[in-house]
């Protein structure tokens, strides 16, 4: 197929699909950003507000996320619509360069692939702001400027790909394997290294070297202590189990060149999955353009699917399945949002911004809808039955909402030892949803317990 063949009506059915489910995927997203959205979100307007990065604000991701999400706070504040906007746009420009992609490499099937990686890549997730996503991106830029013989800025965008997920730099594995000249080689590793050199210059000139060497050590922490951990039952993983099935019912002799760099591709993107510690959903995103070429470079004849009804049966099945569960968590997220959100809000209506909060568990939506700070790393030194041990004592303690203390839900006061004994005291008891608050009791009269909109999801 020529690259500058005019798309035929049925490719154009299949781009407008691909554009219908990057639609779709926006009225989805839930109106507040959840669960790791929700820190990069947080970690973006501290950021913006004087925290630093690796030093008041401890994560074991690269920056690029989270300058990222400074850039959606600056640009549009509170406005969340507007973050899910922008994040969309980034969704569609990197369905958009997987087109020209697999148009590049002459794929006759094209425009199915495109709309078989739309839906894989936007629809199984509830947002879009994940490290991974902006990786994809990057992923495909640098596999078409590549296959446009423009392998300098093809390392480069690797490069900036790999500083979203590190596993990134394996797709450098594909363009190296092809039959290309020795210039071009250099100039993809050249381009990748000279962009890796810059990036940890601007790093260490941005955020200096003692929180990055914070970072290092966390990484070395997160090694030893953290056990490899997987669970293949999100919609995503089963997703792509529908698109590893999809590519059996493809697959055929003779195994042409677009074939076997999108089976290559596919390999590194599943190796990638295992460099981190643990099997995070989204580890999987990078995935799905690869099984996308490689199913669209065999196309879908009916043949095989009379060849091979079982494969098609499964992929059927699996897509049905992650559908149900897709359902169920925006369901589930909408619940929990309906208690962290307004609680996050309330606080901040009660004692303003930058109050430092320690939460017992991993409560991120809270930390942003209050505009507070989280207690500095290694801050907490001792939490026994009734005592807390502090450097700096924080200003509100929640506790829940799944697995919150005991010595917490006897709505006793609370002491933190060290210097001094300060104490805590429950914060209107019984009206917080499924979280519990305690306050130095000087503050406690600041929550207005009464008050209209304090009316907190369900306590299950």
């Amino acid at each position: 197929m020529p690259d500058d063949a005019a798309p035929s009506r049925g490719d154009w059915l299949y781009l407008g699909l691909s554009a219908l489910a990057v639609v779709a995927s926006v009225f989805k997203a839930p109106s507040f950003p959840s669960d790791d959205a929700a820190l990069f979100e947080y970690f973006g307007w501290a950021m913006l507000g004087g925290q630093r990065l690796y030093a008041d604000l401890l994560d074991v991701k690269l920056p690029s996320v989270f300058v990222v999400n400074a850039l959606w706070q600056r640009l549009f504040g509170d406005r969340y619509i507007l973050h899910t906007c922008a994040e969309a746009v980034v969704a569609a420009a990197t369905i958009s360069l997987f087109a020209l992609l697999l148009r590049r490499w002459k794929i006759q099937a094209w425009a199915l692939g495109t709309f078989v990686f739309a839906v894989a890549f936007v629809l199984p997730f509830n947002e879009f702001d994940f490290a991974e996503h902006y990786a994809v991106f990057f992923i495909v830029l640098g596999l078409y400027l590549s296959a446009r013989g423009s392998n300098l800025w093809a390392g480069a965008a690797l490069a900036v790909a790999t500083t979203f997920w590190l596993a990134s730099s394996l797709t450098c594995i594909p363009i190296l394997l092809q039959p290309i000249g020795r210039r071009a080689r250099f100039a993809l590793l050249a381009g990748f290294a000279a962009t890796c050199a810059l990036y940890a210059i601007g790093a260490l000139a941005a955020f200096g070297a003692g929180p990055i060497a914070n970072l290092i050590h966390v990484w070395a922490v997160r090694f030893a202590r953290v056990p490899p951990r997987m669970e293949f039952i999100e919609p995503l993983d089963m997703i792509v189990g529908a698109l590893v099935l999809l590519l059996l019912l493809a697959v055929r002799r003779p195994l042409g060149p677009a074939s076997r760099f999108a089976l290559v591709w596919s390999g590194c993107a599943a190796l990638g999955t295992a460099i981190p510690p643990n099997f995070f959903e989204s580890y999987f995103l990078p995935l799905t353009p690869a099984l996308s070429m490689a199913i669209a470079s065999f196309g879908l004849p009916r043949a095989n699917l009379i060849r091979r009804p079982s494969f098609a049966l499964g992929a059927l099945v699996l897509v049905a399945l992650a559908t149900q569960r897709a359902l169920a968590i925006r369901t589930a997220i909408a619940d929990l949002q309906s208690n962290y959100v307004p609680v996050g809000a309330w606080i901040r209506s009660s004692i303003g911004s930058d109050a430092t909060i320690y939460t017992e568990e991993y409560l991120p939506e809270v930390f942003l809808a209050a505009h507070a700070r989280m207690p500095a790393p290694a801050s907490l030194l001792v939490f026994s039955p009734g005592r807390l041990e502090w450097l700096r004592p924080p200003q509100l303690l929640v506790f829940g909402p799944r697995f919150a203390s005991p010595v917490a839900r006897q709505n006793q006061p609370l002491f933190a030892t060290r210097h001094d004994r300060r104490e805590y005291d429950p914060v209107c008891t019984g009206r917080t949803g499924s979280l519990i608050l305690y306050a130095p009791p000087q503050d406690v009269s600041t929550f207005r317990c009464g008050a209209r909109n304090l009316s907190f999801g369900s306590r299950s």
